[in-house]
């Protein structure tokens, strides 16, 4: 069983991609494969504008859409200890040199903070800025290892194609 916290960025890529539909269908037909939500997550598709259109529709409601028909009843709820993780690996960020401010970079923190206490095996994100940049990798590192958490495994959108292929 594969357990798969795909990030914000990644709704907005399936949405586009001209494969769209098999990758649909390849999460909705493996059964080994389960992709979960997070409120922070639907929050941020939800802030997409109303009024942006892809091929005659609202892209909001099609970020929506795809978040709510791949997660299905699979949504973590966020906690305190969520959130004690999170600003964890935000102060080793900084004493490693970590530079975008924690308003940059805090909502990324929880989604790995979620995805590492609820023992998901992959997170997928294009986010090579702050998510999975060097120094985040290196913070979740360090803070998971003194705690005894594990780490998830990183995935681009087009090794998650593959992945669920």
């Amino acid at each position: 069983m594969k357990n798969i916290l795909l990030d914000t960025n990644i709704y907005g890529l399936i949405v586009v991609d001209y494969d769209r539909n098999e990758v649909r269908n390849s999460i909705e037909n493996k059964k080994e494969v389960i992709i979960y939500g997070l409120s922070l997550i639907r929050k941020e598709l939800r802030d997409t504008p109303k009024n942006i259109r892809l091929v005659g529709s609202s892209l909001r409601n099609s970020l929506l859409s795809i978040y709510d028909e791949i997660t299905k009843d699979h949504i973590l709820k966020l906690t305190i200890d969520i959130e004690e993780l999170a600003d964890s690996y935000f102060n080793v960020y900084k004493e490693i040199g970590g530079y975008a401010s924690k308003d940059d970079i805090i909502k990324d923190l929880i989604i790995i903070a979620c995805a590492s206490l609820n023992s998901l095996d992959i997170v997928v994100s294009n986010d090579n800025k702050t998510m999975l940049s060097e120094k985040a990798i290196k913070s979740y590192k360090i803070v998971n290892e003194l705690k005894k958490i594990r780490i998830p495994r990183f995935l681009d959108y087009e090794e998650f194609k593959k992945e669920i292929r």
